[in-house]
């Protein structure tokens, strides 16, 4: 390579910008263009046009990078080495020039080829010998670009600094014929830095999980300076950090481990805690689908997001879907719910409010109905005798849930208002003790939790332990199990606001009954006999006396 005047390049530009007719301003590599021809690197065509997607035959390349270098002044040999380049052709001394500091080489046979379109890895072979032919150990090849490709180093290096980035789906395509347009790209990015910015790096582990995660193209971004070396603010450990733009940050785990990367939402929720430094420290794992939303570990605890409603990971977050459970529980002395209530239909007893259960005299029907068709005269409701006594009904309807009917990013206030029409919608709906419903309410409706219960789950929010099933058990209280549930955030009675759940408790104070608050002094409730609106009062039917504490499921 001849002397250091093959490193400098030319940045005065010309009086006016070149203006191609058929590279408008919403052109990819329109800049990049304009720039080129603003310092005489290209002139286009007679006819006012660049023809950006034309290939770059390999003397005009050599002709672009002389002028690049400030067209230096050399005296190109009386003899042509390449017999296929006379010394008459019109870019002679460019490719003389080339040649002789060791940026373009021929073939074995004597010829330059010149008007053979260069190819993508020639063209970056060409900046990479420019630049000294840099060695960057830690590049992130191109996965169609094997280690034993001659020019693995060169496009290695233009991938760690962003010069040429290649396809989303990771492949260089070194061989494909380079564009006109790519060419005024790969000058720009060159002279001004690559896409990066001038003098920024990815590489190695961070590089890796970079390239693997959608780069530029996903969620990342561009990278917003170089990786810095850190401790960690929850081990002391040491590690890599970079930053990037498009909201995610990539680690290079400690001590030189393996490479995590935060992303979007996630991302904030770390920096919100001070990145590694601070008092996570750093990732332990990927980020992973957690209900509607994510979800990453660190060093120092987790992290929770969700697009849309994003409560705090104290509080239960959304869900796409409910979780199923098994249905079809025999029932027996104890039991309660929409199956109690059509044995006792079915079997001619009479029962409201909370005498709706599975009592003594609900057994001795059954026992007698399995004696005359039959069946094992347990007083146990299981499939058999379910299905001699009610078959039109499936045994598992215990188990049905109502399907989430938001999107997955919807809003706390969607889904508030998803909560109230559910609601809104079963009024009318026989009470039910014990009682979360079934797909036609008319048939078996609600007690006051089973109502809220399921208005949750259509709003994408559930309560786990509590479940349809676990609602109808003998001793199990769903709305005592809200009421204590310290993943619903508490707030005090007098800040109640629409879409609150408000506890009403006996004279004792144990919890026995919960409204769902609509604003403007109204309520709804499954209270017999069915489930109505009614207006907010401190205390119902005199013997049940409002609590001093709501709970808000979407806070």
């Amino acid at each position: 390579m001849a002397g250091g005047g093959v490193l400098a390049w030319s940045l005065a530009p010309a009086a006016h910008a070149a203006s191609f007719r058929d590279v408008p301003s919403t052109h990819l590599f329109a800049k990049e263009t304009s720039w080129l021809a603003d310092r005489g690197i290209t002139t286009g065509w007679p006819d006012g046009t660049f023809r950006p997607d034309a290939p770059v035959h390999r003397d005009a390349m050599a002709a672009f990078v002389y002028r690049l270098q400030g067209s230096p002044a050399f005296t190109p040999p009386t003899t042509s080495p390449f017999r296929d380049v006379p010394v008459s052709s019109q870019f002679y001394r460019e490719i003389s020039w080339c040649v002789a500091n060791g940026i373009l080489r021929g073939w074995p046979d004597g010829t330059f080829r010149p008007l053979a379109d260069i190819a993508r890895d020639a063209a970056v072979v060409m900046f990479h010998r420019l630049a000294g032919s840099p060695s960057v150990a830690d590049a992130v090849p191109f996965r169609d670009v094997p280690t034993t490709h001659p020019f693995a180093a060169a496009l290695g290096w233009a991938r760690t600094i962003g010069l040429m980035t290649g396809y989303q789906d990771g492949t260089y395509r070194p061989l494909q014929s380079i564009e006109r347009g790519a060419v005024a790209a790969l000058f720009y990015r060159y002279v001004n830095g690559g896409v990066f910015g001038k003098g920024v790096t990815v590489r190695g582990a961070i590089a890796r999980t970079y390239w693997a995660g959608g780069a530029m193209w996903g969620s990342y971004g561009l990278p917003t300076g170089n990786a810095t070396t850190v401790p960690s603010g929850r081990s002391g450990k040491r590690g890599a950090q970079q930053a990037f733009a498009g909201g995610a940050v990539v680690i290079a785990g400690p001590d030189g481990g393996a490479a995590h990367a935060s992303t979007g939402g996630l991302c904030t929720e770390w920096r919100s805690a001070g990145l590694v430094p601070g008092s996570l420290g750093f990732p332990t794992g990927p980020v992973r689908t957690y209900g509607a939303g994510w979800r990453q570990d660190f060093e120092g605890g987790y992290r929770t997001y969700y697009s849309g409603w994003n409560p705090p990971e104290s509080l239960h977050g959304p869900v796409t879907a409910i979780a199923p459970v098994a249905g079809g529980v025999p029932l027996r002395r104890g039991w309660n719910g929409t199956r109690v209530r059509i044995i006792h239909k079915k079997l001619g007893i009479s029962r409201t409010g909370s005498a709706q259960t599975y009592d003594a005299t609900t057994e001795s029907a059954v026992i007698a109905f399995q004696k005359r068709n039959g069946l094992t005269a347990d007083g146990v409701v299981g499939a058999a005798t379910w299905a001699k006594l009610a078959p039109e009904y499936p045994f598992t309807m215990d188990a049905w849930t109502t399907p989430v009917r938001v999107a997955k990013n919807a809003s706390r206030t969607t889904r508030i208002e998803e909560m109230i029409r559910f609601a809104q919608s079963c009024k009318g709906s026989p009470y039910t003790w014990g009682g979360a419903g079934w797909k036609d309410d008319s048939v078996a409706g609600y007690d006051c939790s089973g109502l809220l219960l399921q208005a949750l789950y259509s709003a994408g929010l559930e309560l786990p332990p509590i479940t349809v099933v676990r609602h109808a058990e003998p001793t199990y209280r769903t709305s005592q199990m809200m009421y204590a549930d310290t993943k619903l955030k508490s707030v005090p009675l007098v800040e109640r606001q629409r879409g609150d759940f408000i506890f009403y408790g006996d004279s004792n104070g144990i919890v026995r009954h919960v409204t769902l608050y609509l604003g403007n002094g109204r309520m709804i409730q499954a209270a017999n006999p069915d489930t109505h609106e009614l207006a907010y009062s401190g205390s119902l039917w005199g013997t049940r006396f409002v609590k001093p504490t709501v709970k808000r499921p979407f806070a």
